[in-house]
């Protein structure tokens, strides 16, 4: 297993994504994907539609991919994902190496931030109910800038908030799109890809380990 320095130069945050870096959300969101095209008789992969996960500004997208796969609107689409999505996130574990990051980064005395296209209830008990909620410093949120990833604007405010410059923070992140929107704001980013977006094209020069245990501080 591959072991990851992740601080060659000063470092001052560390900043997590959440939905397929915390917790396997992600999976779980396109194996229903998958089910619900299958039940309107068509067919999707994770290679079809893994590009488009960590970014909640891509209705476009999707609205052309459900349209040509089978027909379908994004709203009909969603009002069906919600249904069968909340209750099985908000029962799923950390990914592995979470907790230990967490705790690393305090004994370091770093910040910690999260940049997240999900809302804040929602992080709020998915989080709490592990007991981690509270060892955020800083969290964003979609709703709360101007444009979402791969636009900077997240992570951005999230490194404002912490009070850190942006060249002295780490991303994790598991979407090509979320690096894209790491690599805009200045920060260093090392990519943990989900099994929905192990294959993208993440940008050149990325780290990518395969877990989150790879990475020390």
């Amino acid at each position: 297993m591959e072991h990851l320095d992740a601080t060659p130069c000063e470092l001052d945050a560390l900043i997590f994504d959440f939905d397929g870096l915390i917790i396997d959300s992600e999976r779980v969101e396109a194996d229903c994907i998958i089910e619900i095209v299958r039940g309107w008789g068509h067919t999707l992969s994770y290679e079809d539609f893994g590009h488009l996960f960590g970014s909640v500004d891509a209705d476009e997208q999707w609205e052309d991919l459900l349209g040509t796969a089978c027909g379908r609107s994004v709203a009909e689409f969603e009002a069906r994902l919600r249904v069968m999505v909340s209750s099985i996130k908000d029962e799923l574990p950390l990914l592995p190496g979470v907790r230990e990051l967490l705790d690393l980064a305090g004994h370091r005395g770093l910040r910690v931030g999260l940049g997240t296209g999900n809302t804040f209830a929602t992080l709020e008990r998915r989080l709490g109910r592990h007991g981690v909620f509270d060892r955020f410093d800083a969290v964003v949120t979609r709703v709360e800038v101007t444009r979402g990833k791969p636009a900077p604007d997240i992570y951005l405010e999230v490194a404002r908030r912490l009070e850190v410059r942006p060249d002295a923070c780490l991303v994790l992140e598991d979407s090509a799109i979320g690096c894209e929107a790491a690599l805009a704001a200045g920060m260093r980013v090392i990519a943990c890809p989900s099994v929905v977006t192990a294959h993208c094209d993440f940008p050149p020069g990325i780290r990518r380990v395969r877990s989150l245990h790879d990475i020390a501080l």
